[in-house]
C-alpha cells in the first residue's frame, strides 16, 4: 500500500482527498494508513492527474539541496555560523533563496568554499559545481563566456559596473586653467594654423602677384606672420589689401579668431566659476600608463578576466609588472582598505559594493573636514551580467528561471534590494558643488609660463639686436644680399678702410641709412689712420675730382658716377 499510496500522491493532484486527514508523517510528504486507504479504494475515488506546472512545483518537495555562497560578499551574500556550527547564509541572494524554498518546498545546507575565486581551481566555488559537491551557487557571480562548458548559468538578475575608488586628488586633472577650454588636440590645431596661415597668405600674394602683374603689392613673410599673431591680440590691422583675395583672406582669418576667441572666453568662465572636478583616470589604461598600484577582490570578474580573458590586457600587463595584486577584502575591515587606498592605491570593485564601503566610511567620520576624501570614477572599465551559477546537467535551471527567477529579474526586486540601504543622493560625488571655486596658482600657471617666455624670448632678441649694431653684422650680411645696390660697394669699401665702428650715432642695421650714405652721421672709428684714407679707397687716382691733399682735409668723398659719401672721421 506504501507505493499505491507513492504513486497517488505523485500523480494525482487530488489525493488525498480532503476528508482524510489522518497522517503517519509530517507534511510535505502526507502518508495515510493503510486502513484508510482501503476504505477509499472500496468507495468511488476518481484521480486527477497532476499537470506539469503541479509537477514541477512538488519535484523538490522533501528535498534537501547543498547550496555553496561567498562568507564575505556583503550585501550581496554573507554566512554566519550559529552556536552549533550550522552556517546561516544572508544577504540579497538567500533572500531569493528562501522565495524559492516556499515555493518549492525543499530544504538547504549551506556550503562555503574553501577559496573565494571563479577560477576553475580545487577548494572554489566552480571546481564544487563541475565535481557535483553542491547544487547551486546561491551569489551574484558573472557571466563568464570562459565557463559556458563546464557549468550552466541561470537568468541574469542584474547588471554590475566596476569603477575604481580612490583617493580624491587635491587638484583637478583638467590641468592649468588657461589650458582646460579646450582639448589638446583643440591646441595643437590652433598652433598648427598659426603656423601655416602666415606662409599661406604670402604664398596667395605672391602667386596673385606673378599671375596678375606687378601693380598689386607684396607683404613681406614676417609682416604676414605678425598678421596672423596680432589678430589673436586685437581685431584689426594697420596693413590695407589692395587686392580682393588678400582682403578675404584677412577677413577669414579674422572671423575665425572672433569665433574662436568668443568660445574660449566663455568655456574659460565657465570653467573657473564652475566647480567642474576631473579625475585623471578615465580609462583602465590610464591605470597602467601612469603605474598606479592597484588591488581587487578574490573571486571577483576583475580576477578572472585578468588572468583568463583578454579584455583587461592593461591591467594583466600591470599586474606582471607588481603594481596590482588580487586579496580577500571584507567590507567590515574598513581600517585595512582605508590604508591601502589613503597610500595612493586604486581598488576596483563593483560600483553597487564600492557605495556600501563608502557609505561606512562616510558614517564612520565625525569630522566635517574629512569628510569625502575618496572619490569613485564615473565611467565604468568593465560591465557584466550577474545570475546563480548550477552544474552543467541540472534540472534547477528550468524549475527556477522561467517564473520566480524571471521575475525578480522584470519586476526589479533585485535592483531593489541591491539599493533600498543606500541614500539616494550620491555619496561624495565628483563635483563638490558646496565648496566655493577659487583661483589657485595651478590655474594661473600657464599665463607666468606665457610670461616668462616671453621676456626670455625678448631679451634673446635684443642681444642679439646689440650685437648686430656693434659689430655691423647685421648691415653686412644684409648688403650682401643685394649685389645691385648702387651704395653696397661704397659702404663695404669704407668699412673695410676704416674698420668697422665701435659706436653708432645712428642705427646702423638700418637699410634705409646705409644706402642713404650722404645722410650719415659723425662715426668714431678705431682702425688706420687719416692721412691717406682716399688714397687707400680709390684705386684710380684719375677718377677723383680733386687732388689727393684736398681729398685728405675734405670731408667728402667724390666718386665718379655716383653721389657724394660723407667721409668717417676716426
Amino acid at each position: 500500500m506504501a507505493l499505491t499510496n507513492t504513486l497517488l500522491l505523485a500523480l494525482c493532484a487530488n489525493w488525498p482527498p480532503l476528508n482524510i486527514t489522518e497522517t503517519t508523517l509530517l507534511p510535505p510528504w502526507k502518508w495515510i494508513s493503510e486502513h484508510k486507504a482501503k476504505y477509499i479504494n472500496s468507495s468511488e475515488y476518481r484521480c486527477d492527474l497532476k499537470n506539469n506546472f503541479q509537477i514541477q512545483y512538488e519535484i523538490l518537495r522533501g528535498k534537501r539541496l547543498k547550496i555553496a555562497t561567498f562568507p564575505n560578499s556583503k550585501p550581496l551574500s554573507w554566512v554566519t555560523k550559529e552556536i552549533n556550527g550550522t552556517l546561516i547564509g544572508h544577504g540579497i541572494a538567500f533572500e531569493i533563496v528562501e522565495t524559492l524554498r516556499q515555493r518549492y518546498g525543499f530544504t538547504y545546507d549551506v556550503v562555503v568554499p574553501t577559496r573565494e575565486t571563479l577560477l576553475n581551481e580545487n577548494g572554489s566555488i566552480i571546481y564544487m559545481l563541475v565535481n557535483g559537491e553542491v547544487d547551486m551557487a546561491a551569489a551574484f557571480i558573472p557571466v563568464l563566456p570562459g565557463l559556458d562548458d563546464i557549468v550552466k548559468w541561470g537568468i541574469e538578475l542584474t547588471q554590475f559596473q566596476y569603477v575604481v575608488l580612490m583617493k580624491r586628488p587635491k587638484e583637478s586633472a583638467t590641468g592649468s586653467g588657461l589650458l582646460a577650454p579646450f582639448e589638446m588636440e583643440v591646441w595643437f590645431l590652433i598652433l598648427m594654423s598659426l603656423i601655416a596661415v602666415g606662409p599661406i597668405i604670402y604664398g596667395i600674394m605672391m602667386l596673385r602677384h606673378k599671375l596678375c602683374g606687378y601693380e598689386s603689392g607684396v607683404y613681406p613673410i614676417p609682416t604676414c606672420i605678425w598678421f596672423v599673431y596680432g589678430a589673436l591680440m586685437k581685431q584689426g590691422s594697420s596693413l590695407n589689401p589692395d587686392t580682393d583675395s588678400a582682403r578675404l583672406i584677412f577677413a577669414t582669418w579674422w572671423i575665425f579668431i572672433m569665433i574662436l576667441t568668443s568660445f574660449y572666453t566663455a568655456n574659460l568662465t565657465a570653467f573657473l566659476t564652475l566647480s567642474k572636478f576631473t579625475l585623471p583616470i578615465k580609462r583602465i589604461e590610464d591605470i597602467a600608463s601612469n603605474e598606479y598600484r592597484w588591488i581587487s577582490s578574490e573571486g571577483s570578474a576583475v580576477e578572472y578576466i585578468v588572468k583568463v580573458d583578454n579584455d583587461l590586457k592593461p591591467l594583466k600587463q600591470s599586474m606582471f609588472e607588481g603594481n596590482g595584486q588580487f586579496m580577500v577584502i571584507n567590507i567590515d575591515e574598513i581600517d585595512t582598505i582605508l590604508k591601502y587606498i589613503s597610500s595612493g592605491t586604486l581598488l576596483l570593485h563593483d560600483k553597487n559594493w564600492l557605495n556600501f564601503l563608502m557609505l561606512h566610511i562616510e558614517r564612520s567620520i565625525t569630522d566635517d573636514k574629512e569628510r569625502c576624501r575618496y572619490v569613485l570614477t564615473t565611467d565604468p572599465y568593465l560591465t557584466r551580467s550577474m545570475s546563480f551559477v548550477y552544474p552543467k546537467h541540472s534540472i534547477l535551471p528550468p524549475l527556477f528561471n522561467p517564473i520566480r527567477m524571471l521575475s525578480y529579474m522584470e519586476s526589479g526586486i533585485v535592483r531593489h534590494l541591491q539599493t533600498k540601504d543606500l541614500p539616494e543622493a550620491v555619496i561624495c560625488p565628483l563635483n563638490l558643488g558646496s565648496k566655493e571655486r577659487q583661483l589657485r596658482n595651478s590655474d594661473l600657471f600657464t599665463t607666468y609660463a606665457v610670461v616668462v617666455c616671453g621676456f626670455s624670448m625678448a631679451a634673446a632678441v635684443f642681444t642679439l639686436e646689440l650685437l648686430s649694431r656693434r659689430t655691423g653684422w647685421f648691415a653686412a650680411t644684409d648688403l650682401s644680399r643685394r649685389p645691385h645696390d648702387p651704395h653696397s660697394g661704397v659702404v663695404r669699401c669704407e668699412i673695410a678702410v676704416f674698420g668697422k665702428p665701435s659706436k653708432t650715432m645712428y642705427p646702423f642695421s638700418h637699410r634705409h641709412n646705409v644706402m642713404n650714405a650722404a645722410s650719415a652721421t659723425h662715426f668714431v672709428f678705431h682702425g688706420s689712420s687719416s692721412s691717406s684714407p682716399s688714397r687707400s679707397f680709390v684705386n684710380d687716382r684719375s677718377k677723383i675730382a680733386s687732388d689727393s691733399s684736398s681729398s685728405s682735409s675734405s670731408p667728402f668723398l667724390w666718386l665718379e658716377g655716383k653721389s657724394s659719401l660723407r667721409r668717417f672721421h676716426y
